[in-house]
This record gives C-alpha cells, structure tokens and sequence, in this order.
C-alpha cells in the first residue's frame, strides 16, 4: 500500500520527507512517511488530500511523467498563491521570497520599491 498526498491549499508549500508538493500537485510519499502524523495533520487543516493507493496503480503511474499542462498549471497556481500573500507580507517574508524571484533587496530603496518588483516580477 502507497499513500498518495494531494495539495489542496491555495498558498501552502507542503514538505514530506525529501518530497517538496507545491498547490495543485499530488505525489506518491517515501514508503518511511507514510504513518508519519503530520500528514493527518495537513489533511485537517485543510491543506492536503491523503489517500491510500495499491502499489499495482503506482507501478502503472511509475512510467509517466507529468504533462507541460500540468507542470504550467502548478506554476501559475504558485505564482498565484505568491501574489496573495503578498497583502500584510512580512519584511522578512517579503526579503526571503525576493530573493527566491532573483531580486537582492539590498538594491532597492526600500520595502516599497522591494514590494513593487516582486509584484513586477510575478506579473511576468
């Protein structure tokens, strides 16, 4: 038996293991976390969808790759939820996540100008 774990959140980055599911994905879960309760956890808050599959279907999902669709769709459900949090952002928060897009904000003026090219930058 395989768990598989979907991300339902609108904004939530969830980490099993060596496993990153960003919103709108779903994953099969390393065989160690598959009793772990933080999963139990992430399915009560809303954040997750936990299912438990036969390991026939996982064999049979083994030889595909995820479609481009697919993959475009995760990324603009992400560059979405990026958008979102932006409203009553932390300046360490908003520091952290311009420095993922490639912004160093050293060289802005200030939090202002930080924010403007982090919105700048997701609208691209």
């Amino acid at each position: 038996m395989a768990v598989k774990i979907e991300n339902i959140s609108t904004g939530k980055v969830i980490g099993v293991g060596t496993e990153t599911i960003l919103p709108g994905e779903s994953k099969i879960i390393p065989k160690a976390y598959e009793n772990n309760p933080v999963l139990s956890i992430y399915e009560e808050n809303g954040f997750a969808r936990v299912t438990r599959i036969d390991a026939a279907s996982v064999v049979q999902d083994a030889g595909k790759n995820p479609d481009e669709s697919e993959k475009a769709q995760a990324a603009e459900a992400l560059r979405k939820a990026r958008m979102a949090s932006l409203k009553g952002i932390s300046d360490e928060d908003l520091g952290n996540l311009a420095r993922e897009l490639g912004i160093n904000p050293a060289d802005c003026k200030d939090n202002a100008d930080v924010l403007k090219k982090v919105k700048a930058a997701l609208k691209a």
